[in-house]
């Protein structure tokens, strides 16, 4: 399950990396807008971080079968303009993508390089296949890595889980260590 998830989430990450240019603009919103409107798509208050160099690009929600929220999925890119992904500019392309993966897309996609990417999982505790476990904050972090990000995954109790996973040649170990850290301090 919880390697469909990150694949998934992975996907999404890679359709963006490799978007052609757009010609369609819609307003940016705040970090405190977003809270504000997965708030209120979802009923829970969602921790999003900030990052100096990199912007929120991309929110989404995916379904499970029985049509309840099963993850709140965050994307922050390096520089994203205004600028919506080409596909996702004609309506029936949104139409598809959200029928396939079982989503709603509430906010984006922005253009711009893909540097972390945040999912809460609503469903609870899943499996991982970690690399190594790390103790942040007296909290046991999964750590995995894939050819382009380093995976974090954080189960709080067994309702909360989150997968923390950064662009690894933007941000090094030791600064995705840091982050999370950051992160957990936040949501405890």
């Amino acid at each position: 399950m919880e390697f469909k998830r990150v694949m998934t989430f992975f996907i999404g990450g890679l359709c963006l990396l490799l978007a052609a240019c757009s010609s369609a603009t819609q307003l940016l919103m705040t970090q405190e807008e977003l809270v504000n409107l997965i708030y209120k798509e979802t009923g829970k208050e969602l921790y999003l971080p900030e990052f100096e160099t990199f912007n929120i690009s991309y929110v989404y929600l995916q379904f499970d079968e029985a049509d309840q929220v099963r993850s709140i999925d965050v994307q922050y890119a390096e520089g994203p303009t205004s600028e919506i992904i080409d596909f996702f500019q004609d309506p029936s392309n949104l139409a598809a993508w959200e029928e396939q993966h079982h989503a709603k897309k509430l906010y984006g996609p922005y253009e711009g390089d893909v540097s972390f990417m945040l999912s809460y999982s609503i469903d609870g505790m899943t499996t991982t296949a970690a690399v190594k476990v790390v103790e942040l904050e007296e909290v046991e972090v999964a750590v995995q890595e894939d050819m382009f990000f380093t995976i974090h995954s954080i189960y709080l109790n067994r309702d909360d889980s989150y997968s923390l996973s950064y662009n690894k040649e933007l941000i090094s170990e030791e600064e995705a260590l840091e982050h999370t850290r950051s992160y957990l301090m936040n949501v405890e």
